[in-house]
């Protein structure tokens, strides 16, 4: 009974090791007082069994394999445990930093797409209203140089027509001619001179002729008849409304229409076939007709306006100097046609000739350099010296 209890105490651990390991193990001994047995797993044969007599302490003992086997699994499990752990904290660790560099993103990379859109879509949006303003502004013109009562080679024809007869010196004793009258027919509180057409011509024929001898008149008459035929309408007109007006409704204007005679001789000036320089002196010795009886022979800014929409009225300016931009600019930028008064600021804010301050008041003189100035400007250019590009104030395109 006592050796069967020992060989199946014995084989326990025999038979775990040959379960944990694929390699023959060596003879395990087991020794007692009284004998021993030896084991050896190399042979295919029954292992031989010797017994000796000792004590059942180191029997006792063979437990505790399998105990070791135990604690060496539980370390195991903890280092695996262990390994865990750190693997988690290296992911939270990662985690936390990803996080990081999402908080420390650039705002400009992350969005480079939407920018790049947008851009275009402005850049776009810009081209639009651009286009659509440039083709305001040109129908605007055409509609100018459609609207104009003489045409660029008609005002060539009209001056060169009139090379010998309508000189410099003869339009100084035109000027002369009416040099006499005064302001009491005025209807205007500006006292401007003012005389009907047929008084207008009269005078002039009579300068011409003596001058030139019988017969002499101005060639090509009938273009300058076209302009100021038009500014008599538009002057009766505003009577008729205003007698209407004053009469209760009753049209009853009658008699013949005066006009200004600075207006008269503005377009006698198309036929002046002289430099620019002359012609603008000549506008300039127009302007101080209105005070011949006046010890101040200088012009005032109102004085200028007036003769800038004489100008206008009588086709000597470009078209483009009379398109001016309006307040609307939504969608795009529109414009309109600008008065006298509005042009002759424009230039003079160009020119930092300040009107209503300190330099040049409402009360101001306009000297003629000014007045060069001012016509030669991109906001008035009468007849196209604008376009000459000189720096010196008093140049002109023929000197």
């Amino acid at each position: 009974m006592m050796i069967r209890y020992l060989s199946t105490t014995c084989r326990k651990p025999l038979l775990a090791r040959r379960a944990s390991t694929s390699i023959t193990t060596s003879c395990q001994c087991i020794r007692s007082s009284s004998m021993s047995w030896c084991h050896n797993s190399s042979k295919e044969t029954k292992p031989a069994l010797t017994f000796r007599a000792e004590s059942f302490s180191t029997i006792a003992t063979a437990p505790s394999t399998s105990t070791t086997n135990t604690n060496q699994t539980n370390s195991t499990d903890n280092q695996s445990n262990t390994k865990q752990d750190n693997q988690s904290n290296n992911n939270n660790n990662s985690e936390t930093k990803d996080n990081k560099k999402k908080d420390d993103s650039n705002i400009f990379l992350d969005n480079l797409g939407k920018i790049f859109l947008s851009t275009i879509a402005l850049v776009l949006l810009s081209l639009y209203r651009s286009n659509k303003g440039n083709n305001a502004k040109a129908a605007l013109r055409e509609e100018i140089e459609a609207l104009a009562l003489l045409d660029p080679m008609e005002i060539e024809d009209l001056r060169y027509s009139n090379e010998h007869i309508l000189t410099k010196e003869v339009y100084d004793d035109i000027l002369k001619e009416f040099g006499g009258m005064s302001t009491s027919s005025s209807s205007s509180s500006n006292a401007v001179i003012t005389v009907t057409y047929g008084r207008f011509m009269k005078g002039v024929l009579d300068v011409l002729r003596r001058r030139h001898g019988e017969g002499a008149t101005i060639q090509f008459g009938h273009l300058m008849d076209r302009v100021v035929v038009k500014e008599l309408e538009r002057i009766a007109n505003e009577k008729r409304k205003a007698a209407a007006a004053s009469a209760g409704g009753e049209n009853d204007f009658s008699g013949e229409v005066e006009v200004p005679l600075s207006f008269l001789l503005t377009a006698l000036s198309l036929a002046l076939n002289s430099t620019v320089a002359d012609r603008v002196q000549a506008l300039y010795d127009v302007m101080l007709l209105d005070k011949q009886n006046s010890a101040e022979q200088t012009v005032s800014i109102h004085e200028v306006e007036r003769m800038v929409q004489h100008l206008q009225s009588t086709c000597q300016l470009v078209p483009d100097a009379q398109i001016v931009p309006t307040i609307a600019n939504i969608p795009y930028q529109m414009y309109r046609v600008g008065d006298g008064a509005e042009l002759t600021r424009r230039a003079c804010e160009g020119l930092n000739l300040i009107i209503d301050g300190k330099d040049k008041s409402n009360n101001s003189s306009i000297a003629l350099e000014d007045f060069y100035a001012i016509l030669k400007s991109r906001s008035v250019c009468a007849w196209g010296e604008c376009y000459i590009k000189k720096k010196d104030r008093m140049a002109t395109s023929d000197r």
